[in-house]
């Protein structure tokens, strides 16, 4: 029998701490030794992003980009739960207040169905997201950040 895994209050401050205080270059070719800098596996490198095994198995971090940008540095901090999502949730929970505890009030908070807390930096934003069945941590710069959450909102609003 398998036991489910979600970090714990200490592996989640320091993996937020390290991503918050990140300075590189965000290039897609850079995430190799972004990758051996945190200790995870790259998977697959393809034209818009990198797959990568960050300790929870295939595919459970990612970097996305477009043009040789990276956009996006989201890894999984539970393992995947399609059976209990309580689980999930309450793993979302703690690492919420634990975060809190460490970096201070959200900046951000988003609730519904994929509930989102945020902690914006000067540069990029820290996010939390639960998923039904997982919890992932995203990197992101500020200004990505922004053109996500516009057209996130063009969408909600139907005129995408």
């Amino acid at each position: 029998m398998t036991v489910w895994r979600a970090l714990d209050d200490t592996e989640i401050v320091e993996l937020a701490l390290r991503l918050r205080s990140l300075h590189w270059s965000w290039r897609l070719v850079d995430v190799p030794d972004l990758a051996a800098e945190f200790g995870w596996h790259v998977e697959r490198i393809g034209p818009h992003s990198v797959r990568l095994d960050v300790g929870f198995g295939l595919a459970s971090g990612r970097v996305d980009g477009r043009d040789g940008q990276a956009r996006h540095i989201v890894q999984s901090v539970t393992d995947r739960d399609s059976d209990e999502a309580d689980n999930v949730w309450d793993a979302f929970v703690r690492m919420t207040r634990t975060l809190t505890g460490a970096l201070g009030e959200p900046t951000t908070r988003i609730p519904g169905e994929d509930p989102e807390v945020r902690w914006a930096g000067p540069q990029q934003t820290l996010a939390l997201k639960a998923f039904p069945s997982v919890v992932n941590l995203k990197l992101v710069p500020n200004e990505q950040l922004a053109f996500d959450d516009e057209g996130d909102a063009l969408v909600e609003a139907g005129l995408l």
